[in-house]
This record gives structure tokens, C-alpha cells and sequence, in this order.
């Protein structure tokens, strides 16, 4: 969880700054702000979280879309008049089963930390308190992925927000609590699919780095 949050630091870093009052009298910087270095081992571990990410919803998801089944079989002649059935398929013979609430709560624990922790370090980046060690040039290729990366992480937030009611109990709305969890997979797939694309630019300036250093 740690490394998801230096990539959630990462992405929030290159918003553009507001426009200044000139006119207004000078304020001073804030002090001890964090700098937070990147490595390609920081984003391959980032990956992983976000993967832990996409599971727990996975299961939450599976535990409210239980649904009771009856097999499906067709005959099949063996040998001298022998007949037997081979299963094919599954029918659904009834609604999904009521989730277990232990198996809910399981889900949720791991859910809500570590979003809440994406969402709190985004929104340390883009007030400042947190700033990445990158060179402009790196910091300007990354800036067009900031704003999906933060309206994403928001995103996740706000799906967050909605199931927690929903997993309260004692009764529960099986088709809300699926749709939210597909929409945190969704989201989150698509986190990896920016932190991929941020690989590529750190492995890059690293290649770089290493050669300006012979």
C-alpha cells in the first residue's frame, strides 16, 4: 500500500498551478515539504497493490452475485448400451443468495484503507504538501495523465463512499453492491493502465540518467 501511494503522489504532482494575483502581497512558501523519489522497483510494486485492488473487489462483488444453480447434463452412450450424463452447463433456478456479512466485511477491509490512503495522497500532491524529485522535461510528459489519474482516484472514492451503506446490513441491495464493485474494477484497471504508461517514461529517463553519467 505504501508504493500505491508514492504513484498516487506522482500523478498529482503535475496539475498546473492556479494563476497568481501579482497584485496581492508576496506569501511564503511552505516549509518542509516532502519530496517523494520514484523507481521502477517503487512501480512494479504499485502494480501489485493495484491488483490486491482489483481482487477485493472481485470478491465483493462474487460474495452478493451467489446464486443457486441446477446442472445441466446430456446423455451420451458408452460402450454396449451404456448411457451416461455429461455435464455441460448451468441454469440459475433462483435469486442470488443473501451475502454473508463476515465475508462482506472481509472485502471491505480490504477495500476501504487502501483507498482512503489513495485518496488522502492525491490530495496532499495537489495541495502541495508533497512534491516528486523529476526533471521538467519528465514532469511535462507526465502531466496528461494527471488529470485521468486524479478524476480516477476521485472516482474510486466516490465509489467507496456509495457501498460502504450499502454492506451495512441486516439486508442488502445484491445488484448495488455488484455495480459498485465492477465500477472500482474498472477504475482501477485503468490506474494500472497509467501506471504502465509511467513505466515506460521512468525506465526512459533512467536509461538517460545512467548514459549523461559515463
Amino acid at each position: 500500500m505504501r508504493n500505491l501511494v508514492v504513484l498516487c503522489s506522482l500523478l498529482s504532482l503535475a496539475l498546473p498551478a492556479v494563476a497568481q494575483d501579482n497584485s496581492a502581497p508576496a506569501v511564503p512558501l511552505t516549509t518542509g515539504v516532502h519530496k517523494v523519489e520514484l523507481t521502477l522497483e517503487v512501480l512494479r510494486d504499485v502494480g501489485l497493490d493495484l491488483k490486491h485492488l482489483v481482487t477485493a473487489a472481485g470478491r465483493l462483488h462474487d460474495e452478493v452475485s451467489i446464486q443457486p444453480v441446477t446442472l445441466q447434463t446430456e446423455p451420451e452412450v458408452v460402450g454396449m448400451g451404456t448411457i451416461i450424463y455429461i455435464p455441460i452447463g448451468t441454469t440459475p433456478v433462483g435469486p442470488p443468495a443473501p451475502p454473508r456479512k463476515d465475508r462482506l466485511d472481509m472485502a471491505m477491509s480490504q477495500l476501504t484503507p487502501q483507498i482512503n490512503i489513495m485518496k488522502k495522497n492525491v490530495d496532499d500532491f495537489v495541495s502541495g504538501k508533497d512534491q516528486l524529485d523529476l526533471p521538467d522535461d519528465v514532469l511535462a510528459e507526465l502531466q496528461p495523465m494527471t488529470s485521468e489519474w486524479v478524476t480516477l482516484v476521485n472516482d474510486v472514492y466516490a465509489q467507496l463512499q456509495k457501498v460502504l451503506p450499502l454492506v451495512q446490513g441486516p439486508t442488502y441491495d445484491n445488484a448495488a453492491i455488484a455495480a459498485q464493485a465492477i465500477a472500482i474494477q474498472q477504475d482501477a484497471q485503468k490506474l494500472e493502465t497509467l501506471r504502465h504508461k509511467i513505466y515506460k517514461i521512468i525506465r526512459k529517463e533512467g536509461s538517460r540518467a545512467a548514459g549523461h553519467g559515463k
